[in-house]
C-alpha cells in the first residue's frame, strides 16, 4: 500500500472537545496538498437492558435544535477502558448501574475526518441513583419497551448514528425478548 507523507502539520483552532489541524501532505504519486482534520476524543456507549426495556436518553442537541433518542454515551476519559466509560456514562446521564455487558462493535464514526474511535456495548442494568449531566446537557431519561425501540428505528424516528449502529448490532440478540 502506498501511503501519504506528511511534511508539516500546525493547529488551526483548539476547543474543549475537539482539535481541528492541518497536515501538508504528499500522495503516492507525488501531488502535494493539505488535509483538514478535526480531531475528536473516542466515545463509548452502551444499550441498557432492564428486564423487557431499553433505557434510552432524549438529550437536546443544539445544532439541529431538536431532542434526539440515543444510548447513553460519552467520551473516554484518560485512564478509563471503553467499558468503564459506558458504564460512568450510563451512571452520569440515567441514574442506572451497569450489572454487565458485551461489546457490541468498535468502530471508526468519521475516518475521513479523524480517527477518533466509537466503543458500544450491550448491558444490563438496574436502577442505582441520581443523575449527575454534565453543564449544558438537557436530558430526559426514558424507558422504552424493546419491541417500542425497534418499531421506532424501522420507522425512521431513531436517527442517532451511534444508536441506530448498536441497535442493529444487538437486535438478533434482544429478538427474544419483543
Amino acid at each position: 500500500m502506498n501511503s501519504w507523507k506528511k511534511k508539516d502539520s500546525r493547529t488551526v483552532a483548539r476547543s474543549t472537545f475537539f482539535t481541528l489541524a492541518e497536515d501538508d501532505v504528499v500522495l503516492p504519486d507525488g501531488t502535494e496538498m493539505t488535509y483538514t482534520m478535526l480531531d475528536l476524543p473516542d466515545f463509548a456507549g452502551v444499550l441498557p437492558r432492564v428486564e423487557d426495556e431499553l433505557v434510552m436518553v432524549k438529550n437536546y442537541r443544539y445544532p439541529i435544535d431538536q431532542k434526539v433518542i440515543e444510548l447513553p454515551a460519552g467520551f473516554i476519559e484518560e485512564g478509563e477502558s471503553p467499558q468503564e466509560a459506558a458504564g460512568r456514562e450510563l451512571r452520569e446521564e440515567t441514574g442506572y448501574e451497569l450489572k454487565k455487558s458485551q461489546r457490541l462493535i468498535d468502530y471508526h464514526p468519521v475516518a475521513s475526518l479523524n480517527d477518533q474511535k466509537a466503543y458500544l456495548y450491550l448491558g444490563e442494568a438496574e436502577k442505582s441513583g441520581e443523575v449527575n449531566h454534565d453543564q449544558g446537557e438537557d436530558i430526559d431519561v426514558v424507558s422504552l419497551k424493546i419491541k417500542e425501540v425497534y418499531d421506532m428505528l424501522d420507522s425512521g424516528k431513531i436517527l442517532h448514528p451511534h444508536t441506530m449502529i448498536a441497535l442493529c448490532r444487538a437486535r438478533e440478540s434482544l429478538k427474544k425478548l419483543f
